[in-house]
Order: C-alpha cells, then structure tokens, then sequence
C-alpha cells in the first residue's frame, strides 16, 4: 500500500521508499525509513499529509506519498480519499 492510502490516525510501518537518492536520504533524516513506524495526523487538500515519526511531525507532499510503501496493521481501513482536509 502506498503512504497515500494510509488513514488519518492511521499507523504504518514503512516497507521500501521507491524515490531518487536525494529525496530519500532527506526521508531517513527525517526519520521515514524502511521498517520504521509513523502515524499519519492530518491530511492536506492536495492529497500531501502530516506524518509522525515518534515525537516528530513533518509534511509529506502527494507525490513523495505515493513513492512510500507501507504495510498497515490488521484492521485499519484505507483512506476513503486522498483530498480534503480533516477538521
């Protein structure tokens, strides 16, 4: 599944990040790396999202999101979309 279908308050443990070298070394500063667990908190109306990664919050544009493989635990339903914001 793609970081894009992961729910708001949604948890995910990152599989593979399938971006060029720049962009996926900033990702692993960030914390986002294969076999780390975030938290998606909130959703943009462009389809970006706020992940968390334990104490830290950070944006992640649409594009990059669809690019991040995750792997949801049983029972966590999919995004019902990926635009609109949550209040």
């Amino acid at each position: 599944m793609e970081l894009s279908g992961v729910p708001t308050g949604g948890s995910a443990r990152v599989v593979a990040i399938d971006l060029d070298d720049g962009p996926r070394v900033r990702l692993r500063e960030l914390g986002l790396r294969p076999g780390g667990d975030l938290r998606v908190t909130h959703r943009g109306a462009f389809g970006g999202l706020v992940v968390a990664v334990g104490a830290d919050r950070f944006a992640v544009d649409a594009r990059t999101a669809s690019h991040v493989r995750v792997d949801v635990g049983p029972g966590t339903p999919p995004a019902t979309g990926t635009t609109g914001a949550t209040s």
